[in-house]
């Protein structure tokens, strides 16, 4: 039996905090992680947003302080989350793309339009011990991007595919098919995530050399009415195969 590592975003735990304008200090993402921890959950995940509409720089100095489990910091590739990632020290960072005016990251990152910039920053994270990933589209030529950079691990957009239907669907499929098979060959690890619900995650188990998943938002919703900890078993259920 092969075990999918799961990492859990607690991104919108945060969300729930924050939105009556930063005037409650509940929920309090310790807590969530000490739930997370027990289950023995891979990592977690978090994404420090230029437009901090969830978590907080303080989130990213504690947790890391603490370090309960593994972190997993998302990042634009930006000068300032450069000195955050040098300053806090995750163990993985996972480059995205932002726009302020997004509801959620929309798609994958283009690195190959950004090469050498990514290049340096993969290089200056290794020389600390922290691992970077991708998150790109099911794309050959972004996956060889990766491997350019000396990228540890691509980290496949499944947005796009969880939305789609028939044989669109099944076309993109054979996209994230492709591209992981090609991310295997070069020596990347294969990472998944994003909009990944309960059915979801046990089809995109069938992907070739799938190694982790990142999942927040399905979990933060089921958990209003399961629970973290029952959630958490579910995902982890389906991702031991």
């Amino acid at each position: 039996m092969t075990k999918i590592r799961l990492g859990v975003n607690i991104d919108h735990i945060a969300t729930l905090r924050q939105v009556r304008g930063c005037t409650t200090d509940y929920p309090d993402l310790r807590e969530a992680v000490k739930i997370l921890a027990k289950q023995h959950v891979d990592q977690i995940t978090i994404h420090l947003r230029e437009d901090r509409r969830h978590i907080q720089e303080e989130d990213v100095k504690l947790l890391c302080e603490e370090r309960l489990l593994p972190i997993n910091l998302e990042m634009a590739a930006s000068e300032e989350m450069e000195a955050m990632v040098l300053k806090y020290q995750p163990d993985w960072v996972c480059f995205v793309p932002e726009k302020r005016e997004e509801l959620t990251t929309e798609g994958g990152l283009d690195v190959a339009k950004q090469e050498g910039k990514l290049a340096k920053l993969v290089a200056t994270f290794r020389r600390h011990n922290i691992r970077s990933s991708m998150f790109i589209e099911p794309s050959l030529s972004q996956v060889q991007s990766c491997k350019n950079i000396a990228a540890d691990a691509v980290e496949f957009h499944t947005g796009k595919w969880v939305l789609l239907k028939n044989e669109e669907k099944m076309q993109e499929w054979k996209k994230l098919e492709e591209a992981a098979l090609a991310a295997n060959q070069l020596g990347l690890n294969v990472h998944a995530g994003h909009g990944l619900d309960y059915q979801t995650t046990k089809e995109i188990t069938k992907l070739p050399h799938l190694k982790e998943v990142n999942i927040g938002h399905a979990i933060i919703c089921y958990s209003v009415f399961e629970g973290l900890e029952t959630v958490v078993k579910k995902m982890q259920a389906i991702l031991s195969r």
